[in-house]
This record gives C-alpha cells, structure tokens and sequence, in this order.
C-alpha cells in the first residue's frame, strides 16, 4: 500500500494486486463466521515515533482514526495499576523522568538500574547501536548490569511485542532503537496510538485509482533477465514496466527463477529467515470488564491487554513470540487466558465468558536475531541483478524490525528506487524524517561522540 500510494502522488500507474478480499496483509483483519463483525487478525499499534506510517494515514484521510494517550498502562500480577506517561512540558529524555520516579511496579534500586541503562543507551547514538547488530541484547544487559527482574517487568513488556523475539535473544541494536527512537529522542516518541476502528477499515479509500483485491498471482513473468509483468491464476496476463513485489519472502521466493535468484544478491539469505509466531485471542464477556484502553502485563500469559469496545465487555490479549503457544490445545490455552483476566480485574470475577476466539499467525514477522541484517535485501536491484523488479516489505533493508512502521519505509524506499530506475523528476524524499532530537538528547550523545573521539 506505501509504495502504491507514493507512486501514485509521483504520477505513476499503479495497479495494485491483493490476494486476500481486502488490503491489510498480516496488519487487517477478518470476518468473524459467528457474528459477521470485522476482528483484527492481531492488535497493531503505533508509537508517535512511527512517521513513515503516520505519513501513509495522513495520505488515505484515515489520520483521524487513530487515537493517541501518553499514558502507557502496565498492570502487575494483582491487577495494580502503574502508569508511565510523560510530560509534554519537558524535552526528551526528561519528560519521562517524573514518571520513571513514581513507578511503582519496581523498587528504586531497579529503577536506578534502567536509568542507567537509558543514560548507556543515549550516549549510544544511532552510530553505536548499528555496531552492535551482531550482539544479543541479553549480553548487553549483563553488562550494564541489568537485574534479571528489570528484565521480566519493564524490558519484557516492552521489547517482546514490538520486537516479537525474546528480550535476551534479540539484537541489541534493533532493542537499543526502540528505547532510542521511542522514549529518549523526543517527547513525542513513546506516545501509543491505537487505531479507533478494525483495521481494514483504515485501509477501504487508498488512494490508488486501480486496486483488484481478491487477485491472485501464479507467476511473474521474465524475459532477458527483466520482468514483463505478471500472469493470474485465471491466465490472464497485466504488462508492467515494473513490478513491486510486496509479498511475503516466502512468496518472493516461489516467484523468482533460479536463474533471476543466481545473479541477483537480494534473493540470496531469504531463505534463512527464522519466522516468529504471534498469537491474539479475542474475548467477549457478559458485562464491562476492562476500562483502560489497553495494559501491558507484567506476568504472563498474556502480555498485552486491549478493549476493544465502548464499554469494556470484549478484549484482545497478545502474546507475541509465541513458539509455546502453536501447539497448544486452544481450550487450553483460553482457560488459561480466562483465568488471567480474571485474576487482574474484580469486574471480571463473576462475570461469564461467552466466546473466545485465538488466532495464530504462524509467520508473523522475522526474528530480529543478531546477524539478521546480513540476509535483508534491499529495495532496489543491485548491479547484475533484475533491474526492474524492487522489493517491499518489513523484511527488507529499512533499518527497523518488523512492524508497520518498517513495512512503510520498505514501500517507501522501494518507490524512491523505482522512480529513480525510470528518471522521474526528484520532487523530495518520500521517506519522512525521524522526529528531531530534543537538545537534552542532542547533548547527552554529542558527549559520548566526543570521548570516542
């Protein structure tokens, strides 16, 4: 959709091929057999620091569908209620100071701890992050002596759903980014965004004057070492100057010929690409139950709540990294989901489950392990290779793991390449820029420059 989008404003033709009955892909949602309401196949969120996919919300006319709060709600294992919300009164990293005081789900030692780490983190910079992408997270806590409770209460509920890897196995440059980008370069970074209706909606007036959902394709066609276009499963045949593909790398994969795979270095490390499950459950009970919007949990299962209506009564819980989770029995699992509700909210104690719904997607992103920068391709050919056929998708080049935002930096990128490629006027970037570093945060990482120095 990003790169559609952008390349339709660049007066580019576009048509845009969707497999499924809607646009969305991993991030939409789908029909429930029971009721006919529209589930979202897991709940997206976005932080303030997302401005690619903020951007892309701003070109549908879907900006007002978001709805943001400063506070970040955490809930302990008795239900107690801890918020981290910042000021908007003090630049980053101050803003989130006072909070950070008053968090009461950690003693002050531990607190003193993460403070430390932020202050590690900060002086990191963009530069130093980018030399750590080979070092597992984990060992970077150890060495700035992170305790292992730090680890399950505060980094755990944050890295884990936005990373959808365990905290100690991820990269420590991909983890080190969302504290960077998030909480310690501006005060607007952290601020969660939760869309206001099912996802596909977001999705229904792109503007893109030639969109076929529920169009698949068997084949794209090559010719020379070029594409010629595409070929549906119907054996119809559309002509393109150019193709995007956006799929998935598994269906990059069946796509592309050996011969094409051979000489062009972008298909060379898909293959390697370790997929991380995610799971969501939808629940409906008989009354209110939840009134926060949403809850980060600092015990399991469950590690994210959501409302999902007005009044409290249907929740979404995540559990992201999820390998556990894939074979369990799914009675099983929703009795233990339903106890977890439960034991966090009195309203929940003697109101009656109606129905319960677990959805897992078993391809949900990539692992954002050390070492995975080396197998993503990027958008554009690299010399020897197809040079009309680019590449999107959170598991290219974007310089972001997987989430929305890097799947709109990848259409992005993907369509400043191919507008480069057919010498299109330059009218800017169309990726946008991260949010400015605030001067406290300016101050603080020119200080470790200068050491290096």
């Amino acid at each position: 959709m990003a790169a559609a989008v952008a390349l339709e404003s660049r007066g580019v033709a576009v048509t845009l091929l969707e497999a499924r009955r809607a646009l969305g892909g991993r991030a939409s949602s789908f029909e429930d057999g029971e009721t006919g309401a529209l589930l979202d196949n897991c709940q997206h969120v976005l932080l303030g620091c997302c401005t690619n996919l903020l951007d892309l919300y701003q070109r549908m006319g879907v900006g007002d569908n978001i709805r943001f709060e400063r506070a970040v709600h955490f809930l302990d294992e008795r239900g107690t209620l801890h918020n981290l919300a910042g000021t908007n009164w003090l630049p980053a990293p101050l803003h989130l100071a006072p909070a950070m005081l008053g968090f009461g789900a950690l003693s002050l030692r531990h607190r003193l701890a993460i403070n430390r780490a932020m202050l590690a983190m900060l002086r990191l910079g963009k530069a130093g992050r980018e030399q750590l992408e080979n070092v597992a997270f984990g060992e970077w806590l150890k060495q700035h002596k992170q305790p292992q409770r730090v680890v399950q209460r505060f980094y755990d509920p944050v890295l884990v759903g936005a990373l959808n890897e365990q905290t100690n196995d991820a990269s420590a440059k991909y983890a080190i980014q969302v504290f960077q980008d998030a909480m310690l370069a501006n005060r607007d970074g952290y601020i969660v965004g939760l869309p206001a209706c099912p996802l596909e909606d977001l999705y229904k007036h792109i503007p893109c004057k030639d969109v076929r959902c529920s169009t698949r394709v068997a084949e794209v066609i090559f010719n020379a070492g070029l594409v010629q276009g595409v070929k549906l499963t119907d054996g119809s045949i559309i002509a393109a100057d150019a193709v995007v593909l956006a799929a998935n790398h598994h269906a990059v994969q069946r796509w592309v010929p050996d011969e094409i795979k051979s000489r062009d270095l972008r298909f060379a490390g898909l293959a390697a690409f370790e997929s991380v499950p995610i799971l969501g459950v939808h629940l409906w009970f008989d009354r209110p139950v939840m009134q926060l919007s949403h809850a980060a949990l600092l015990e399991g299962p469950l590690q994210w709540l959501f409302r999902k209506d007005a009044v409290g009564s249907m929740l979404h819980g995540v559990i992201s990294a999820s390998r556990d989770w894939v074979d369990v029995p799914k009675p099983v699992a929703m009795e233990q989901f339903e106890r977890q509700v439960r034991e966090l909210f009195p309203s929940a104690r003697d109101a009656k489950l109606l129905r319960g719904v677990i959805v897992i997607e078993k391809r949900a992103t990539f692992s954002p392990k050390p070492g995975v920068d080396q197998l993503r391709p990027q958008q554009g050919p690299p010399p020897g290779g197809a040079a009309n056929l680019f590449l999107a998708g959170d598991y290219t080049r974007t310089g972001w793991p997987a989430t929305m935002e890097g799947a709109v930096r990848s259409g992005y990128l993907a369509a400043e390449a191919l507008c480069e490629s057919l010498n299109l006027a330059a009218d800017g970037r169309i990726v946008q820029p991260d949010l400015p570093v605030e001067w406290p945060a300016r101050v603080l990482a020119r200080r470790r420059i200068n050491q290096l120095r």
